[in-house]
């Protein structure tokens, strides 16, 4: 199962560079104007060997940490392109052959810099400047920049045809110098095309907010159907006749699918119908992707909320059963009571700061369990024996705050306090590996048998669940006179 997932992980990972590939296959194989399966085949297997320091590179960089990631990354995508181009201009042996392209490194670098940009925007954090860049990749970003995209490279093409307007050609040209010794009529093109653009992009627009998000999802989809019959009948020969008026259109050249000028031809209705129906499943799962991601982070928040709800009912369960054995000390007039009110400053120093944090190192959360233990070691005096067991190896593992102290609270609350006669403590915390096992026993009494979990072992048990779902257990209960809570945890690693 796990090397399925692992297979699957590869896969999708590579799939940006996969497609760069193949266009770049389909790129060449159209070129030299192949008719031949065998051929095509062979381009392909071809380009797929040339690049595969390209998805080498782009897998170890992806799972590097940042700074070993940029020297692969480099190492693939900028130090092999430029040492293959040297090989291939200093060795005869490479004359004939058809290699790699500046255009297809280029597929393959953007393919790559999408992908890390597409992981980073989902790793993202709510930063003014993450906000921003997650705008720039947004659907409607993403369309405005193919249409004005299309726009500039069918100026471009235009303008370097000697006679676009009697002599239309086939032929994908674009001549820089041209454009810019003839700006003026390269901008004529451009403006001309930028309306066409948008009006493809007002029908994106309609289909968007009025017809998916308000009628498909309020009505339904027959009257998502019906309204996008409705739109097609009347927006085409208003957007028709608005694109026909346009100067560019010429008996040889029109903007607008009617070859014959007309703004109720079928061609028109049938373009604006295609154009519908490939833009809503674009739209509809860009929409899911956003509501669950909206969803998501409602969620997290939801169970932030909750958490630090559940930290602040534990904060002032521990003050007050520290407070109750500071009291009972100054009405004794012990001699422990500063003592009691430094260890008692200590801890709550821990709790106001560290508690606040999302992980402290099992070693800090260690030694607050050992200040806890002395405080109530000087109330109790000789009344508690203790059977304590720590882990050893603890700098490197992490857990959230606050989370054993459950199990100490209750075991001095109803193992100690109930009675005057000497009591017994068995805390034991051991590790294996990254797992952490606790179990605390304490005696109980028959009055406190009903009442031994406590509000502070509800707490902990919500707390983990939302903490370590699926990654812990908990359990307490009575064994014969004692009240037995054991509690595993697969702590983090520090890295």
């Amino acid at each position: 199962m796990l090397a399925k997932a692992i297979n699957r992980s590869l896969l999708y990972l590579n799939l940006p560079l996969l497609c760069a590939v193949l266009l770049e296959t389909h790129i060449r194989f159209l070129s030299i104007q192949g008719d031949s399966g065998n051929l095509y085949l062979q381009i392909m297997i071809q380009l797929i060997i040339e690049s595969l320091p390209f998805f080498i590179a782009h897998h170890f960089a992806h799972n590097a940490p940042r700074t070993r990631a940029v020297i692969i990354w480099l190492l693939g995508f900028i130090c092999y392109p430029l040492l293959s181009l040297i090989i291939s201009l200093q060795s005869t042996i490479f004359e004939q052959w058809s290699l790699l392209t500046t255009q297809g490194w280029m597929f393959a670098l953007l393919a790559s810099i999408a992908c890390f940009i597409n992981h980073a925007l989902k790793m993202r954090d709510k930063t003014r400047a993450m906000q921003f860049i997650s705008k720039l990749f947004s659907l409607n970003i993403v369309i405005a920049i193919l249409l004005v995209g299309w726009a500039t490279v069918m100026a471009g093409v235009l303008n370097s045809i000697q006679d676009p307007k009697d002599n239309p050609s086939d032929k994908v040209i674009i001549d820089l110098n041209n454009i810019v010794t003839e700006f003026g009529q390269f901008f004529e093109y451009l403006w001309q095309l930028l309306v066409v653009a948008a009006v493809i992009g007002c029908l994106y627009a309609i289909n968007r907010y009025g017809l998916i998000r308000q009628v498909l999802a309020k009505q339904g989809v027959l009257a998502f159907v019906a309204g996008a019959l409705i739109c097609i009948i009347v927006v085409t020969p208003i957007f028709a006749t608005l694109v026909l008026w346009l100067p560019l259109n010429t008996p040889n050249i029109t903007l607008f699918p009617s070859q014959i000028h007309q703004v109720f031809a079928l061609a028109n209705y049938q373009f604006m119908f295609w154009l519908l129906a490939i833009s809503t499943p674009l739209i509809l799962v860009f929409e899911r992707q956003q509501q669950d991601s909206e969803l998501t982070q409602i969620s997290l928040q939801k169970t932030h909320t909750e958490l630090k709800l559940l930290q602040q009912q534990i904060n002032p369960h521990f003050l007050f059963n520290t407070l109750n054995n500071l009291y009972a000390l100054t009405l004794m007039k012990s001699d422990d009571a500063p003592n009691l009110v430094m260890k008692l400053s200590n801890l709550l120093r821990y709790t106001v700061y560290e508690g606040q944090k999302e992980q402290v190192t099992l070693a800090q959360e260690v030694t607050y369990l050992q200040g806890y233990i002395a405080l109530q070691l000087m109330r109790s005096h000789d009344k508690c024996i203790l059977d304590l067991k720590w882990p050893d190896h603890n700098e490197k593992l992490t857990l959230p705050p606050l989370l054993i102290i459950m199990l100490l609270e209750n075991a001095f609350k109803y193992g100690v306090e109930p009675t005057i006669e000497k009591s017994h403590i068995r805390f034991h915390m051991q590790l294996s590996q990254n797992i952490l096992t606790v179990v605390c026993e304490n005696p109980i009494f028959a009055h406190k048998r009903e009442k031994a979990s406590g509000l502070g072992l509800e707490n902990l048990s919500r707390r983990l669940t939302l903490l370590y779902p699926g990654k812990h257990t908990i359990s307490s209960g009575p064994i014969g006179e004692l009240w037995r809570a054991k509690m595993t945890l697969e702590l983090y690693q520090i890295h």
